[in-house]
């Protein structure tokens, strides 16, 4: 049986497109930049959605490396994908808002893995990595509008 645990966020935009998400001691914020309308106080979920499998893929790579005795000198992941501004933009509503496809270019340096342990190590850091699993495999989304808290 699957061990699961659940994670959970709570964001809030008082006003304009900053967006605020307390994560324990952390505030994590989201904005977009002035030519947008933004205030340019934070990334955009845009670019903190890309740092997420980047920054994802590189945690497991430790954590697998530590587990298998693997010495990992540097790891660098540049993840880049392309999206329809017209979309977004509420332009056009053919086609999708979401990435085209996103390409993750891996640079390892390990004195224990040739490129072909190398490709081997980062298929299994994908298969692991929560985050790249979501994006390879979909995961529902089911969006409920919350009832009004009453003012007194």
């Amino acid at each position: 049986m699957p061990k699961l645990k659940t994670y959970s966020v709570s964001t809030v935009l008082p006003e304009g497109s900053m967006a605020f998400t307390p994560i324990g001691d952390h505030e994590f914020v989201l904005d977009q930049p002035v030519t947008a309308g933004g205030t340019d106080k934070g990334p955009t979920p845009i670019d903190a959605f890309l740092s997420t499998i980047s920054s994802c893929l590189g945690t497991i790579s430790r954590i697998v490396a530590k587990q298998k005795g693997i010495t990992l000198k540097k790891i660098e992941f540049n993840v880049s994908g392309e999206v329809d501004l017209d979309i977004l933009l509420g332009r056009s509503e053919e086609g999708r808002a979401g990435f085209q496809s996103i390409k993750i270019e891996a640079n390892l340096e390990s004195p224990d893995l040739d490129d072909d342990g190398k490709m081997v190590f980062l298929q299994e850091v994908d298969r692991r990595c929560p985050v790249s699993e979501t994006v390879l495999n979909g995961s529902s989304l089911d969006i409920t509008l919350l009832e009004p808290i009453a003012s007194s």
